[in-house]
């Protein structure tokens, strides 16, 4: 298969939904010969943060100088941005070739008589065979949902990572705390570290199992935690305060390329999972943990740009934990600024609460659909900012592009246009920003 026909028949796999289990991806492997065993891995999930973390992580080994493969969902642009290795996407050629190959894994196990498997085994299967056919050092997997059941928990890492535990998926993962955090939980090994910012109920419930596998937990606020925080210039200046160090590394000063509170923890978090890295691998230096820090760079998560008289912030924000962390570094980067919303959400999502998080009386939303079939209609997230008796303006759009020229064309000096709700709608945005940044290279030449 060249690359358009691999996609296609992705796309053609996603039609089978997402189905929990690892039946299909473990008799794809071995089909393959167990490729996921041949490199290192770095295994994170979490509810908000675990994309920042695994790109921070990623940075930090590469600095090291070792080959480093990351896998990460959704795209934003094109597909081989979900396969990384040694600081660039898969080429389409190779992921061409990596599709081929999984393809006839998938064929033989459904002659065997197992069920089809998704596109997300698919692509997951993609990633271990070609990090083994690259011989990564490591591999940085980002669980697609929960861990339990997710596809990439056929690993045994060498560090757990599990950000954060809050509301979201409820359809696939529970209803409460305690059982989305026994859900992400999953990807905690027989005598394996788990690091973990998680809090209260999730918390405990993440400590329950931990011991139950013999596991060591590091905690955000006993074993890590930031001693301070200053804003800095599109980032900010974090102390990452970390038990069991020598006392000259005990406190480490590190510059981290995000803005807003839960940046710094996210930080703190990959820092921290890092540190156990460090203590088995001496490739890996403190030296290397501050200068990929600084150097990582994450498309959509705060995303900044000015261009041509117009701030224009990306960022996901699409569950209440994303909203509320997204809300607090807006109030401090831009607390007076009137928002223009190019919003979505998905209809699995509890947009209400992001909607009473985000949009303020004077703003203005300019509502479109996300190109999934998991989408919210523009005029569904009208009659939801109504109800809750927001005094916002509101249009609905017909498409993400065309929601972004008007509120290009609305905003003035003192606003900032917002692209938030979903992941799904950054990737036109981004080609928007792009061809706006492209207009004024031409105008200065």
């Amino acid at each position: 298969m060249n690359y358009e026909e691999s996609v296609a028949y992705l796309e053609q796999a996603a039609s089978f939904g997402i189905k929990p289990g690892l039946e299909r991806i473990e008799a794809m492997l071995k089909k393959l010969g167990n490729p996921e065993t041949a490199y290192k891995v770095i295994h994170v999930t979490g509810t908000n943060g675990k994309g920042s973390v695994v790109a921070m992580i990623t940075s930090v080994l590469e600095n090291a100088q070792l080959r480093v493969g990351r896998y990460i969902s959704p795209h934003l642009l094109d597909y081989t941005e979900r396969i990384y290795i040694c600081g660039h996407d898969i080429s389409r050629e190779d992921f061409a070739k990596a599709a081929t190959v999984v393809r006839k894994a998938a064929e033989e196990i459904i002659a065997d008589g197992v069920e089809a498997p998704t596109e997300f085994e698919l692509l997951t299967a993609m990633a271990f065979w070609y990090f083994k056919e690259q011989k990564v050092d490591y591999a940085v997997m980002e669980v697609g949902m929960g861990g339990l059941y997710d596809s990439t928990n056929v690993i045994l890492p060498v560090v757990s990572v599990i950000t954060n535990v809050a509301m979201d998926h409820m359809k696939y993962l529970g209803n409460t705390l305690q059982e989305i955090a026994h859900q992400k939980a999953g990807i905690i090994k027989e005598g394996i570290p788990v690091v973990t910012a998680a809090q209260h109920v999730a918390l405990k419930q993440l400590k329950k199992e931990a011991h139950e596998k013999k596991s060591r937990i590091y905690f955000y606020g006993r074993d890590f935690e930031i001693d301070s925080r200053n804003p800095w210039k599109h980032g900010q200046v974090v102390t990452v305060k970390r038990k069991d160090m020598p006392k000259e590394l005990e406190k480490s000063l590190l510059f981290v390329p995000f803005v807003g509170a839960h940046q710094a923890v996210n930080a703190a978090v990959a820092t921290m999972a890092l540190s156990i890295i460090m203590k088995q691998d001496d490739r890996v230096n403190e030296n290397d943990l501050r200068e990929g820090l600084a150097r990582t760079r994450w498309q959509g998560r705060f995303e900044i740009h000015d261009v041509k008289g117009v701030t224009y912030i990306m960022d996901g924000a699409h569950n209440p934990a994303g909203a509320e962390a997204l809300m607090e570094a807006l109030e401090e980067q831009y607390p007076d600024k009137r928002r223009l919303f190019v919003f979505t959400s998905l209809a699995d999502k509890d947009t209400e609460t992001v909607i009473q998080l985000l949009i303020r009386k004077g703003d203005k939303v300019f509502a479109c659909e996300a190109p999934t079939p998991r989408t919210r209609k523009p005029e569904e997230i009208g009659a939801m900012i109504k109800a809750q008796k927001i005094d916002a303006a509101f249009m609905a759009e017909p498409s993400v592009k065309a929601a972004l020229e008007d509120a290009t064309k609305e905003a003035g000096a003192g606003d900032i246009v917002l692209i938030c709700g979903s992941l799904y709608i950054l990737g036109d945005a981004i080609r928007f920003i792009e061809e706006k940044e492209m207009e004024v290279a031409k105008e200065k030449k």
